[in-house]
């Protein structure tokens, strides 16, 4: 399977085969969202080593085909990630699960995001996933923004994270892959009429 591209824009969204090329940008991609509070007390800065056993996992989950990456490129570079995992047994294989996702600042409010998951819902679509699910902190960017797509909470955990003394609740949330085809397709239809509208 070659690797999928699709340029929006000036925005190319790609599924690599290889991390090779992108090691930088992915250990990147995962200290900006823990900066950016996207992880609460994740601990210490990031080292390299931190940084390579990331894209080490993620290149074995690509290999054995339980992983997909997708990865966002304008013209200043990577902005955007988001891994997918699928299980391993054959009677869940309907299932992924978003086990990581990030947008830089810049390209948010843009439109990147509903791209992001338009590019994940063909993909799923494609390889044969019915239904994606996502867990997330409660009030956090992230809920917002999954919430908005379409995911709907199944279940909440009081005890999720805990950071500075404090207990985090984290919702789980599913949506299928046709909803969250059709919702992503329909918002980027209103925000092109939107666009054009003098």
């Amino acid at each position: 399977m070659s690797e999928a591209s699709e340029t929006i824009g000036t925005r190319r969204w790609f599924w690599p085969e290889d991390l090779t090329a992108h090691r930088v940008s992915l250990r990147a991609m995962l200290i900006a969202s823990i900066e950016d509070e996207g992880i609460l007390g994740y601990g210490d800065e990031i080292t390299d080593a931190d940084g390579d056993a990331f894209a080490d996992e993620l290149a074995r989950g690509l290999r054995d085909g339980s992983t997909h990456v997708l990865l966002g490129e304008d013209d200043s570079g990577v902005f955007a990630m988001c891994v997918m995992r699928r299980p391993a047994m054959a009677n869940c294989r309907h299932l992924a699960e978003v086990s990581k996702a990030y947008l830089a600042p810049r390209a948010r409010g843009s439109g990147a995001v509903l791209e992001l998951a338009l590019a994940v819902a063909e993909r799923l679509t494609w390889i044969g996933v019915e239904r994606i699910q996502i867990d997330v902190r409660e009030h956090s960017h992230a809920h917002r923004v999954w919430r908005g797509l379409g995911f709907e909470t199944f279940g909440v955990l009081d005890d999720y994270s805990r950071y500075g003394g404090a207990r985090h609740r984290g919702h789980f949330m599913t949506v299928t892959v046709p909803d969250l085809l059709r919702n992503t397709r329909t918002r980027i239809g209103r925000r092109r009429q939107t666009a054009d509208t003098p």
